[in-house]
């Protein structure tokens, strides 16, 4: 009779951090996943080498082998996780001379390259991935009593019937529930009935429901939770609403300056006219008093008797 040893199933959620440990059998991959599928969301998803490291950091006192949610089809194909992505980056132990189709990591070993290409019917334990939280929210203002947030879904969370809970506390919270069903890549919602000129801080979470495999009861899988604090009236507006209130200041702008310019034209004109009065003015008093010299300079001329040559 085989003795099954009962071994840690680690669970971690969007960010690897340890969210709780069971105590499960070691199954094979199709086995782990299957359970990994009923009670979380999948087999863990690494898709970035940071992602790798943080798991890492997080199986340092381990000494066994984790099932990961990687897998290639056939010994001349890439290996790709089980969300559909490739994997991006190499951290093998070995060069997978062998015609293995499932992927380990080797959390006993000392070096970095942990990752181990397995048969699938080994019987190891594994790491369940729970769902995913949104990591960047955007905000758009739409009055100043209402708003939409908006949020890329991952890969990973794209293929799983998942629900967001979006929590807005001012004096009180309120919680709404929004279920995502279409398998886009965004979300958006809309979150009104707000006070203008008041802060508020939201809370957004996604969730799974899954049966409790002993209880037979659903149970509710949550992830950790992204926090944004906001006040609607001092919110940024949207590219295109930027872009016409740009417009309108420049013209504003412009009109204002208009009758300032105007008046300013104005008085220069009339400036220039006065200056140029007196100017002709001062030409042609300049002009009399040059004639008046040269007359009465030829008059001198004229009076005084010039001398005669041989006078004796």
């Amino acid at each position: 009779m085989l003795i099954l040893q009962r071994l840690a199933v680690l669970v971690v959620c969007h960010d690897l951090a340890v969210g709780q440990i069971q105590l499960q059998r070691p199954m094979s991959w199709f086995q782990a996943r299957e359970f990994c599928q009923r009670h979380y969301v999948d087999l863990i998803v690494l898709s970035t080498e940071e992602q790798y490291f943080t798991l890492l950091n997080a199986t340092t006192a381990s000494k066994d082998s984790f099932w990961l949610g990687l897998q290639r089809q056939s010994t001349i194909s890439g290996w790709k996780w089980v969300n559909g992505e490739e994997l991006s980056y190499s951290q093998w132990l070995t060069e997978n001379v062998c015609t293995c189709h499932c992927a380990s990591l080797e959390a006993m070993l000392k070096k970095d390259n942990k990752l181990l290409a397995r048969y699938c019917e080994e019987l190891h334990m594994f790491v369940c991935q729970g769902p995913v939280s949104p990591q960047a929210v955007t905000v758009d203002p739409v009055g100043s009593d209402h708003l939409i947030l908006s949020w890329n879904i991952s890969t990973f969370m794209q293929t799983t019937p998942h629900s967001y809970n979006v929590t807005t506390c001012i004096n009180k919270c309120d919680t709404l529930v929004y279920t995502y069903t279409d398998g886009s890549a965004s979300m958006s919602v809309n979150v009104s009935k707000l006070t203008s000129a008041s802060e508020y801080f939201i809370e957004i979470s996604a969730f799974v429901h899954r049966p409790d495999r002993v209880t037979g009861r659903d149970m509710t899988l949550r992830s950790k939770p992204t926090f944004l604090q906001v006040k609607p009236a001092s919110l940024a507006v949207s590219g295109s609403q930027q872009k016409i209130i740009i417009v309108i200041l420049k013209w504003l702008k412009v009109v204002s300056l208009a009758p300032p310019l105007w008046i300013l034209y104005r008085i220069l004109k009339k400036c220039k006219s006065i200056c140029l009065c007196e100017l002709k003015s001062e030409s042609d008093s300049d002009h009399d008093v040059s004639e008046v010299g040269l007359s009465a300079e030829e008059t001198v001329v004229e009076i005084v008797p010039r001398k005669t040559r041989g006078v004796g």
